[in-house]
């Protein structure tokens, strides 16, 4: 009796490339995300929606919203997007925004997978 047989052999080279292609997507995402903060973000002087960006930090891809960004401390982003209180004795209640939330959502919602990360699917 013979035998058949199916080789199967990692390769380096194409598990790079698709490595490559999901971090782009990710990157990719990542700005739609902080596209979507932006246009959700409460808006008053445009501070907080300025400070909305993404950083790559190695293999992590992170939106981010407030802190130290353009010269300026913003440091309400948090309140505004889970809410709590603020102000003299934490006298005003500020009801959460959600608008990082919201914006991870909507860009995580229909058909993201094909979108971001098609080319490797």
């Amino acid at each position: 009796m013979s035998s058949v047989s199916v080789n199967i052999k990692w390769n380096n080279t194409e598990i790079a490339s698709i490595e490559y292609q999901a971090k782009r997507g990710l990157v990719r995402m990542g700005y739609d995300i902080a596209n979507q903060a932006r246009r959700n973000a409460p808006y008053k002087t445009g501070a907080l929606s300025n400070s909305i960006r993404v950083e790559e930090n190695g293999d992590e891809i992170e939106v981010l919203a407030g802190g130290n960004y353009g010269g300026k401390s913003i440091k309400y982003a948090a309140i505004q997007e889970f809410g709590g209180y603020a102000g003299r004795n934490h006298s005003a209640h500020i009801v959460g925004k959600h608008y990082m939330e919201r914006a991870k959502d909507y860009i995580m919602t229909g058909n993201y997978l094909q979108k971001y990360f098609g080319d490797i699917l």
